[in-house]
């Protein structure tokens, strides 16, 4: 599936579903059945404008007509990356399982696996052919619809404060500054923060491990491997990499309020302190910070 280009939208929701992938579907799911659109719109423009979440949405809108129309189990080809990891023996042995049993019941896959196999592009991700096909398998149907809406469990509650953040843009002329080594490795540096700025985070983080790798404490790589990890929806892990950045080298003015943002995400008080007290003298960001530091104030801990 494609990366969503503005996932920082779907941090709020129903509190039984994680912020992140879970409540980008539900919403998703609620706007290809025509019943939201987001306040003043922003939900159908983004949907206009991000390749990954139209997708979901038509992925949606082919689910719900088969639906209407009678069908009652479905299973769902694997993604392009699936299908590019598999081709290339890089899926976990269990997703290569999955895969496997699958093009054995779909010819429509091993047509693409078979153009896979025979282009150079072996980590194509943006394949528009996707199908849903039904068959007679139950668990197919569940595994499907579990990170749907319809299934509501307990989950660990939302953030309060996770509607205030806003995870900056990269800032390269920062994150070059501070990289150690930059005349060996300032090019894996931009291959990363060319592939988080294409929505690739997967990749972005692949490329920051490499030089984390050769420099374990290295302030830049940890930064943008933190982001990386957010952006996949894995905030707690973020931070601990934001953690480690910040050992490794006082922070600059950028990523103090990128470590708030993340913050706010995950709820943490005491970060949120912590970086709101770093930035309160800074002229760039004081005055923002003093909205945040008002509006966590009125909702509490």
């Amino acid at each position: 599936m494609m990366d969503c280009t503005k996932p920082w939208l779907f941090d709020a929701g129903p509190d039984w579903l994680e912020p992140g992938e879970q409540r980008r579907q539900e919403a998703l799911w609620q706007f290809a059945r025509g019943k939201a659109e987001g306040e003043g719109g922003v939900l159908r423009r983004h949907v206009g404008e991000c390749p990954g979440c139209a997708l979901l949405v038509r992925s949606f809108l082919r689910l719900d007509g088969a639906m209407r129309g009678g069908a009652e189990v479905f299973a769902a080809c694997p993604s392009a990356r699936d299908l590019s990891d598999y081709a290339s023996y890089e899926s976990p042995v269990e997703q290569r399982e999955k895969v496997e049993a699958h093009l054995k019941a779909c010819s429509c896959c091993r047509e693409d696996l078979a153009w896979l196999s025979s282009t150079g592009e072996r980590k194509m991700v943006a394949m528009e052919r996707r199908r849903w096909i039904a068959y007679g398998a139950v668990a197919a149907m569940l595994a499907l619809l579990a990170p749907l809406p319809f299934l509501r469990r307990s989950h660990k509650p939302a953030s309060p404060y996770a509607d205030l953040a806003r995870i900056p843009v990269m800032n390269r002329g920062d994150l070059m500054a501070t990289l150690h080594q930059p005349q060996k490795f300032r090019p894996l540096l931009e291959e990363s923060l060319n592939a988080y700025d294409a929505g690739d985070y997967r990749m972005a983080e692949a490329k920051a491990q490499a030089i984390l790798q050769a420099l374990p404490t290295d302030p830049s790589a940890l930064f943008v491997a933190a982001l990386a990890e957010y952006r996949q929806g894995r905030p707690d892990e973020a931070e601990k990499l934001m953690d480690q950045s910040e050992r490794s080298q006082p922070m600059s003015g950028y990523r103090c309020w990128a470590t708030l943002q993340l913050a706010l995400t995950t709820g943490s008080r005491s970060r949120i302190d912590r970086e709101c007290k770093h930035l309160e003298s800074d002229p760039n960001y004081a005055p923002r910070v003093q909205q945040i530091r008002q509006a966590v104030s009125r909702r509490g801990a």
